[in-house]
């Protein structure tokens, strides 16, 4: 008979219940609630082994010894079932694998305990085995086959050769069994393969040397012992047997132990894995507190965004992050990189041109659960042979940068991933998220202190203006009038060419200023609907024979359905001469063997409509001052310089936006953005 060494061991497993019913209930994990519905099925096979063990002479079942009671059967049907059933638990908690049928998904542990409860009833619920029935044995047994090897073929935290070893091992070691008409052993071998299994799932699951994961693989390593110490001997069970059986007992406990104190040991790491994030993220918002966002237009902060893609390059999870902008004609451009080289940032900023406001699709993916950063896949835009595909480089985070109404007005791009082993989470973004909003209201500040600057100096230009046209009419009408007596008087002399430069010069300065006076004087025309295609159409007719004369190749492209613009009509058209003459004068100063080409577009824009007046002469050398009163930033004359100044008032004065460009390979361009309303 057993002694009762298994007692105190059941009574530690049930105190050991109460721990695992706290920690479901404090940390609703899944798998916490199977080692708890496992360990309670244990408790079930102990009690109901114990009770009938002291019934007996032996632990052995009938297939040995023969001698259970009428009453025994049903007692250890439950106990033998309980526990294939928390052998079954341990290994789905560990080994969550599933398959489909249709569109339902199945654990595989499904297919693979039915058989097994099958065949403990019916080993329990018969005497010794019929002949007819042996073959109902070894078809649950093929099943078990089956399932295991199909369990095992499939990727999981095991390696497949060792989980397809195992069950090959059990398969062997129950064939001898089954050949001299055995079917109880199968049975006991298929629970120790079971136990062996667990015990290496916690190793390969849990990866960590701690007394957690040592208790736990040690216990299920006792109680995968092979079950043939059972076998008595003349003298009754010896003292190997009981030892080993007492160990297998003991194993119960530790496996119990030790699985507390894996959760308790996993909620410590991710309490101080918590503190190490929290840390990271606080000093990564202070890093980003501490960059400058501030600047007196948006040409200088752009400039300056390449230190903000080097502080999320140095404080992220990411090696690589580059800032793009959104421009007027609703494309984008590269502003900033960080972490990339020469070729992945042209090849980015060739394909920010190509990118569309609605290619940030804010309902679209995330990079990371409750997260605002896109995943965003950039192959829609990429070009046949495009560098950025041989890069690697076609799939991004993109952090929206959202202007009003939720626009997007830019994007920060992440890519590189520090430790990619570790999937981005929500609090790796929410710094750079931050800084994205902080950014976007950066620019728009510079954007809105640019327009104040602006429109400060231009509000001094009328002044201006007016100052100069007085200041210069009254001594200049004297010049005219002596230069043309000058004129007269030396009219058959060698003087007479100097005399008429000096009249021919004062008559372009007198028309200057007549073009200054023009602009000094309010308008007491009011606002009203126009066409800027109109416009151009005048523009074009206008300027037609000085195109021809100098042979300049003008293109102009208007877009269809271009809204109504409202404003001074009058004025409008002084800006377009203005910006024009600007752009013929540029090309003047070619050689005959440089290509003479002057543009006129317009397209529609965000606000209304923009028009681009380009020319291939020399650009700007800086075109951040090119609308500046005698500016030296203009490549012209002086009444070039003070036309693109009034070209640039007028616009203000409609509430429009205007910019100075240099186009590529040569060329420059001015950009006239005139609201709709």
């Amino acid at each position: 008979m057993l002694d009762d060494y298994q007692v105190p061991a059941a009574a530690l497993v049930t105190a050991l219940l109460l721990a695992f019913g706290y920690l479901d209930h404090h940390f609703r994990s899944p798998r916490i609630r199977l080692w708890m519905l496992a360990m309670l099925c244990v408790e079930v096979h102990s009690l109901f082994f114990w009770r009938v063990s002291n019934s007996h002479s032996t632990i052995l079942p009938w297939a040995f010894s023969g001698d259970l009671s009428p009453a025994s059967p049903w007692m250890a049907v439950v106990a033998e079932v309980a526990l294939m059933v928390s052998s079954a638990l341990f290994l789905a908690s560990l080994s969550p694998l599933t398959f489909r049928i249709g569109k339902m998904r199945i654990m595989y542990v499904v297919p693979y305990t039915i058989p097994l409860i099958l065949y403990s009833v019916l080993v329990y619920s018969f005497g010794r085995v019929p002949g007819h029935l042996f073959w109902v044995y070894v078809g649950l047994a093929v099943w078990v086959l089956i399932a295991g090897m199909a369990w095992s073929i499939s990727r999981g935290t095991l390696p497949i050769w060792l989980s397809c070893l195992i069950v090959s091992v059990a398969a062997i070691c129950s064939l001898p069994f089954y050949l001299y008409g055995n079917v109880y052993w199968p049975l006991r071998v298929v629970q120790s393969g079971n136990m062996l299994m667990t015990a290496l799932l916690v190793i390969y699951t849990f990866r960590r040397l701690t007394p957690g994961v040592l208790l736990t693989s040690l216990g299920f390593l006792a109680w995968s012992l092979p079950p043939f110490f059972g076998l008595e001997s003349n003298s009754g069970l010896s003292i190997l047997a009981i030892s080993l059986a007492r160990a297998m007992i003991l194993g119960k406990v530790v496996v119990a132990i030790g699985l507390i104190l894996i959760v308790v040991e996993d909620e410590i790491a991710k309490n101080q894995l918590a503190r190490h994030r929290e840390r990271r993220v606080r000093l990564e918002l202070e890093a980003y507190a501490r960059q400058a966002l501030t600047a007196r237009n948006l040409e200088e902060f752009d400039r300056e965004s390449g230190k903000i893609c080097a502080a999320i390059v140095q404080h992220s999870r990411f090696t690589r992050a580059a800032l793009l902008a959104r421009t007027n004609q609703d494309s984008f451009t590269l502003i900033g990189a960080a972490g990339m080289d020469g070729a992945t940032v042209a090849a980015l900023d060739a394909l920010a041109q190509r990118l569309v406001p609605e290619a940030f699709n804010l309902n679209g993916p995330r990079i990371a659960t409750d997260s605002n950063t896109l995943d965003l896949d950039l192959t829609p835009w990429l070009t046949p042979g495009d560098d950025l595909e041989r890069l690697r480089l076609t799939r991004v985070g993109a952090v929206p940068m959202l202007g009003p109404e939720r626009t997007v007005e830019g994007a920060i791009f992440l890519s590189g991933l520090r430790h990619p082993q570790e999937d981005p989470r929500a609090d790796d973004l929410l710094p750079v998220e931050a800084l994205a909003g902080r950014v976007q209201a950066a620019r728009s500040q510079a954007l809105m202190l640019g327009k104040l600057i602006d429109s400060e100096r231009f509000a001094g230009v009328g002044q201006l203006a007016t100052n100069v046209a007085q200041q210069l009419n009254n001594p200049l009408t004297v010049i005219l009038g002596y230069a043309a007596i000058l004129q007269d008087a030396v009219a058959h002399t060698h003087d007479f060419r100097a005399a008429e430069t000096i009249l021919v010069e004062a008559r372009r300065m007198k028309a200057l200023l007549e073009r200054i006076a023009m602009f000094s004087r309010h308008s007491t025309e009011r606002y009203s609907s126009y066409s800027i295609a109109d416009l151009m159409s005048d523009m074009e007719q206008l300027h037609r024979m000085e195109f021809l004369t100098h042979a300049i190749d003008f293109h102009m492209r208007v877009a269809p359905n271009l809204p109504e613009l409202v404003g001074n009509a009058h004025q409008v058209r002084q800006s377009l001469m203005h910006a024009l003459q600007w752009a013929i004068e540029s090309v003047e100063r070619l050689s005959s063997d440089q290509a003479r080409e002057v543009r006129l577009e317009a397209t529609p824009s965000k606000v209304g409509v923009c028009v681009l007046i380009g020319h291939s002469g020399r650009g700007f050398a800086h075109p951040d001052r090119a609308f500046d009163s005698l500016s030296t930033g203009v490549m012209g004359t002086d009444a070039t310089t003070i036309g693109l100044s009034l070209c640039a008032a007028i616009i203000r004065e409609h509430q429009g936006d205007i910019e100075a460009v240099n186009l590529e390979p040569y060329g420059a361009a001015v950009l006239l953005e005139l609201p709709s309303n």
